[in-house]
């Protein structure tokens, strides 16, 4: 089992986190544009690497979003017409959600298999989230794992950011 802390930082005019695990090492770096279009986030390594991108697909009528990582299929999230409380569609469909999305308190299945849990720090300057991996007996499936799971956190935020911001 691994913990990674996602911090955004508070003063910042595009949107960055720093990924860090317990002893306060740097994992990742997310990086968002400023004014691209479309809108894009990179996740980069401790050593400023890119392992992953996720990108907000322009032309769709509710958002969208595709991660892709060297290691990984590429991952469509999808926001469904929901009235109450916001659902999302993940493709390939072996990945799926369990638990409060609105709340950002929720598992995340790869293949009806557990591979993490997130929660929203609630008392925080900024958003902050704690991100529970479970290790897998295959070291690279769990960084692998570990990247989609990042991936998800941020576009999942984002999304929900933008709904606020609309209301």
């Amino acid at each position: 089992m691994k913990q990674l802390y996602v911090k955004q930082k508070v003063f910042s005019a595009a949107e960055k986190f720093t990924v860090r695990d317990n002893d306060n090492q740097i994992h990742y770096y997310i990086k968002g544009s400023l004014f691209n279009a479309p809108k894009t986030f990179e996740i980069q390594d401790a050593q400023h690497n890119i392992v992953a991108q996720i990108t907000k697909k322009v032309l769709a009528f509710l958002p969208k979003f595709i991660i892709e990582s060297r290691n990984n299929p590429t991952v469509e999230i999808k926001k469904e017409l929901s009235l109450l409380r916001p659902h999302y569609t993940f493709s390939p469909q072996n990945i799926t959600v369990k638990g409060d999305l609105f709340e950002m308190n929720f598992s995340i299945l790869n293949k009806n298999e557990e591979i993490a849990t997130i929660h929203k720090k609630i008392l925080s300057w900024g958003d902050a989230y704690e991100i529970t991996i479970l290790e897998q007996q295959d070291s690279e499936d769990s960084l692998n794992n570990e990247i989609l799971v990042v991936g998800l956190v941020v576009a999942i935020d984002y999304m929900l950011a933008q709904d606020s911001s609309q209301v």
